[in-house]
């Protein structure tokens, strides 16, 4: 279980960047963090990651504080998948490889290396595992992003806008993967995403972030056309055919202020 109590952060005394923010996510829920750019999204990850030290509030996973622990120890428990995947100039296999640091002293035990092996059969990429990771399409680079991240073991993963430069067909491809992984694997996942279409699809939690604080939270029944509207500050129209929504903002007009 992920848990978030109070964490207020400022990038300086005088400005609060997120204020109060509580998450909250059980074993394999797939949380969604809903915001507009600037709302504190990276800000919170950065602290649920360690990069960022809050002023005040708690963070923990299955009651182990994160805040006060080891990177080591954290990254056994959080990993963490970017919006712009930056490979090594080693191998895929060696990519994933370096997953498992947190774990071994010395170098790479056997089981490590199982661990490798069996999450690049897993993943499918057995073909190119041998091939030098810098040179994959930004869709392959992505999904290897996740394996490593898979063969890390953690408890929760962290994505932030993973499906921003990807066509439809990975799109959906790595939706059905991030999926997979928390509900067949039981990790818990914490993510970030613009498409709400996508969000209401994959989310069983979601969390609406305005100014740095959260504005409304809780499942499905959450997502509805005054939330929005009171987080994107725009109007929209949510439609429901065969169990599938669809949410269409209405465009302002010409005259209109923001």
């Amino acid at each position: 279980m992920l848990k978030v109590e109070n964490l207020t952060f400022g990038y300086s005394k005088k400005q609060t960047t997120i204020k109060d923010v509580a998450i909250s996510l059980d074993k394999g829920d797939i949380g969604v963090v809903l915001g507009p750019n600037g709302a504190g999204k990276s800000t919170l990850f950065k602290n649920v990651l360690g990069l960022l030290k809050p002023q005040s509030g708690s963070i923990s996973v299955d009651n182990q504080d994160m805040i006060n622990i080891s990177p080591k120890e954290r990254a056994k428990n959080i990993a963490y998948v970017s919006q712009n995947v930056e490979m090594p100039m080693l191998s895929v296999y060696e990519t994933i490889l370096m997953s498992r640091i947190p774990y071994y002293s010395f170098g790479p035990t056997k089981k490590d290396r199982e661990i490798v092996f069996k999450t690049i059969r897993d993943f499918g990429l057995e073909h190119f595992m041998n091939k030098m990771a810098t040179n994959l399409s930004g869709g392959e680079k992505q999904i290897v992003a996740i394996a490593r991240a898979m063969a890390q073991e953690p408890k929760v993963i962290i994505f932030d806008e993973p499906t921003s430069n990807l066509d439809i067909s990975r799109e959906l491809l790595l939706q059905e993967r991030i999926t997979k992984i928390a509900k067949e694997k039981g990790v818990t996942v914490l993510m970030a995403i613009h498409d709400l279409n996508l969000a209401y699809d994959m989310g069983d939690k979601f969390f609406f972030l305005k100014d740095g604080e959260v504005v409304a939270q809780g499942g499905k029944e959450v997502f509805n056309e005054e939330n929005i509207k009171m987080t994107f500050n725009r109007e929209c129209q949510i439609k429901k055919i065969d169990e599938q929504i669809y949410i269409k903002f209405i465009r302002r007009d010409k005259n209109e202020k923001n």
